[in-house]
């Protein structure tokens, strides 16, 4: 772990302004050894966190003790340690329903009631929505997706009052409704942390408020001297100043289904199609050939998959091309290829962007599936404009135009992971 500088803001935030939501929060915490310059903030009704005063990158800007966190588990550890929230009986169960059942426990405890207090109601998913609203994704496979993740948390429940019963021999306490409301939240605000020795889940109470960004302002680390989890600055930061991490490299896909939102710009997101699907677009496309053991292909904003480029080089190069010319026609074949895929969504990019700016019309938690169906649009226009100029180039300068495509398809390939200390926030999926 990289050395960071001290915490700098001790006793600055520890009593927020009289209208501050995190007010209550902040005093619970600062009893139990927490301690930062971080404060409850609301910007265009979405709640988050923003520093009280300027910060210097690498300052420790939030600590919050280890033993005040809540983990995946059911096994009592050490008094320094997160404290293990699934309950004796759950030990069968996912490790996310092990931590919505200790949430469900704790909600009524005083130890840990100021905190989960703070949670809002579940956000409204697409696994929530009918049929006929889910239709507005344009997409097959996200509805069985959402679908999917709708029986999933009803079988789990029907799984956490069975074992609960068998031990206990009562009636279970928690409705499914309660259940989906720890679920959900556990999904979009459990985070991942390696500790040393393992990797945990945890619920950190004030820094589970912080938003996401790409390009975030501080990352979530485990500081082992302190037995603590902190946030730190990644860079300077005035005072009033949002605090966001990143909850990980997920695709858009993922935050929709398990955050409720589509990020503004996300630079892992991408769309996977089979090989069939794409050599469809291309004339002379023979639909007998069994392209099965391919499976499919990642295309990105700047660039497909290699093994995309080399099945197109194989299929499309004609007996007396050079090397530039047969790239080139691979790089439009790309373009070509989204210009057909954009082509068979029932709406346009521009009408997406018409439905977004007059939301009246749209049902609760449709407008991010219309924010989703518009960022694949943009997507691969973007990717189609950037094989057009590519395949430009390779004909007048094959050199720079071969860099360029190396560099676009390898930074996509060996991206390294978010910038959280070797952390995420729920990077292993959510099922």
């Amino acid at each position: 772990m990289r050395r960071c500088r001290p915490l700098v803001c001790l006793g600055l935030a520890l009593v927020a302004g009289p209208y501050c939501f995190t007010q209550p929060l902040w005093q619970w915490l600062s009893e139990r050894g927490g301690d930062g310059c971080v404060e409850g903030q609301k910007v265009n009704g979405l709640r988050g966190l923003a520093v009280n005063k300027p910060v210097k990158k690498g300052d420790v800007i939030l600590k919050v003790p280890l033993k005040w966190t809540l983990a995946d588990g059911c096994s009592p550890g050490a008094a320094d340690a997160p404290v293990s929230a699934g309950p004796a009986w759950a030990k069968d169960l996912p490790w996310n329903v092990q931590l919505a059942l200790g949430v469900l426990e704790r909600r009524s405890d005083p130890e840990w009631a100021t905190f989960l207090s703070t949670w809002p109601e579940a956000l409204l998913l697409p696994k929530d929505l009918e049929e006929e609203e889910l239709e507005e994704a344009q997409d097959e496979d996200f509805e069985v997706k959402a679908g999917g993740t709708f029986f999933w948390l009803e079988d789990r429940y029907e799984d956490a009052r069975e074992a609960f019963e068998a031990a206990t021999s009562d009636n279970f306490p928690w409705s499914e409704e309660d259940f989906r409301w720890a679920m959900a939240n556990v999904w979009s605000r459990c985070l991942r942390l390696d500790l040393g020795s393992q990797k945990r889940r945890l619920l950190v109470p004030l820094l589970d408020l912080g938003n996401h960004d790409s390009n975030p302002s501080a990352s979530f680390e485990f500081l082992p001297s302190e037995q603590a989890v902190c946030l730190v600055a990644l860079r300077g930061m005035e005072a009033k100043e949002p605090v966001t991490y990143s909850y990980g490299e997920h695709p858009n896909e993922h935050f929709l289904l398990y955050y409720g939102f589509v990020p503004t710009a996300n630079p892992n997101d991408f769309l996977n199609v089979t090989f069939a699907k794409a050599l469809s677009f291309l004339p002379g496309y023979d639909a007998s050939l069994d392209l099965e053991e391919f499976g499919g292909v990642l295309l990105r904003q700047n660039a497909p998959e290699v093994s995309l480029l080399q099945v197109l080089h194989a299929v499309l190069r004609e007996a007396g091309d050079d090397d530039a010319t047969a790239q080139a026609r691979v790089l439009s074949a790309v373009a070509q290829v989204c210009r057909g895929l954009e082509k068979e969504h029932p709406t346009t990019a521009e009408e997406d962007e018409a439905i977004l700016k007059d939301r009246s019309g749209l049902a609760a938690g449709v407008a991010p599936l219309v924010e989703w169906r518009l960022s694949r649009k943009l997507l691969l226009r973007s990717l189609q404009k950037q094989m057009e100029e590519l395949s430009e180039l390779m004909m007048n300068d094959p050199d720079l135009a071969s860099r360029k495509l190396s560099a676009a398809v390898a930074g996509r390939s060996s991206r390294r992971s978010a910038p959280t200390g070797g952390s995420s926030k729920n990077s292993e999926g959510s099922l």
